[in-house]
Order: structure tokens, then sequence, then C-alpha cells
């Protein structure tokens, strides 16, 4: 599925609700809103967060399902820290960290600030030999501040899908699969999307609905 199937489909809902029309601009924006509503919700929202329990409903490192469906987010960046400091800044599209180890795939622990002191002062697990990190505002601190080229897993942002067009001789907007930006997700993760996109202009579908309106509009060539 491209970004001109999920127009195609966002208009086939809105047209069948009897619910006006969604222009190119309208749908950019709804349908990227879309995208990220349902990234926050695989990541593990903090409103899905309950009393006693550290982890929420939904969250990508509690099964290999949701790992999965981000499986197009994930990368890996070299970062280069400040040997004077042992600071290094997050990446552009950095969201949330997945792992961390050295160039010779040695692990580099993820600390707290509260376990800060234990760490570094600890005889039986010197950082020297099995460094450490720890998540700050702008970057990661790395201990020993010496740590040469750690590599780091994460998931990134995904990119702003874009529907593109040039205007024929009516001035009617033309889809321009060019310079139009395509989405990174599977087909059933961009039926979510939609889902969410459409709630924003007023239609609380069912998936078995949008399955359908995908399906009449495959069928349709439109």
């Amino acid at each position: 599925m491209n970004i001109n199937d999920m127009y195609l489909i966002c208009q086939f809902a809105i047209n069948k609700s009897q619910n006006g029309y969604l222009s190119p601009s309208q749908f950019n924006t709804i349908i990227n809103q879309g995208q990220t509503s349902y990234q926050t919700y695989l990541l593990g929202e903090f409103q899905q967060y309950q009393y006693g329990r550290s982890q929420s409903r939904i969250g990508y490192s509690q099964n290999e399902n949701i790992r999965q469906r981000l499986t197009p987010l994930i990368t890996e960046s070299t970062l280069v820290v400040n040997v004077a400091t042992g600071e290094a800044p997050y990446p552009a599209d950095y969201v949330q960290a997945d792992a961390m180890r050295t160039s010779a795939f040695q692990r580099v622990r993820y600390v707290q600030q509260d376990s800060l002191y234990s760490y570094y002062n600890s005889t039986i697990d010197p950082i020297a030999t099995n460094p450490i990190y720890l998540i700050e505002p702008t970057g990661f601190q790395f201990y020993p501040i010496t740590l040469a080229s750690p590599v780091l897993t994460y998931i990134k942002n995904a990119p702003t899908m874009t529907w593109a067009y040039t205007l024929d001789g009516n001035s009617r907007p033309v889809y321009s699969s060019g310079t139009s930006v395509q989405p990174v997700w599977d087909d059933v993760d961009l039926l979510e999307i939609i889902a969410r996109a459409l709630k924003l202009v007023g239609l609380n579908l069912q998936m078995g609905q949008i399955e359908q309106y995908a399906n009449q509009v495959t069928q349709q060539g439109q």
C-alpha cells in the first residue's frame, strides 16, 4: 500500500459517510497525526501505565509481535563521544533507546541517575571494563568518559508521509509518485493508521470496515 492508496481509502470512507471532501493538505495532516498516535501506542503510552505496574499495557519491548511492527523504525548509529565529558548527543531522529554496545560487541549498560554512585564506585563490577550510560536531557552520558565509539540501536521517528501532486488543466490535484513520501509500515499497520486518522475527521470506523473499503478501492482500480 502506498500513500496514494491511503488517500483513496480515506476519500472513499468520507464519501461513504457523506462527510465532505478531504483536501491533500488535510489528508497529509491527519495521516501523520495518525502515524504519530500509532507509533506512540506501540512504544507504550504514558496514559496506559497502571498503578502498581512498571510497564504500560502495550510497549515495544514486551513481545515479538510489537517489536516486529516497529522494525521499520529500528536503526543503528555509532555515537561520537566527547572524551573530555563523556557526553554524546542524540541522533536527529532519535525517539527511544533499544540497546547500547561497544564496537567490539560489549554491552554498555543503562543506569538511572540515582544508581550512578553505586555503579561508578563498584570494585566488583568496575566501569573501566563494564561501561555504563545515563539518559540526559540532551543526550547520553557515558562512564568511563573515554569510552570510544559506542553503537546505539534505537527507535527513530517515522518519516513524515506526503501525498504530493501536480495540477491538471482544471486545477485539480493529480497524484505525483515521484515527489511523494511513502509510508514505511506494513499494510496491517497502515490500516490502523488510517483508522486513527479518520477519527480526527469524526469517523470512528471498525477495522473490518476499513479493510472492506481498502478492498473496494483496489477492485475499482481508483
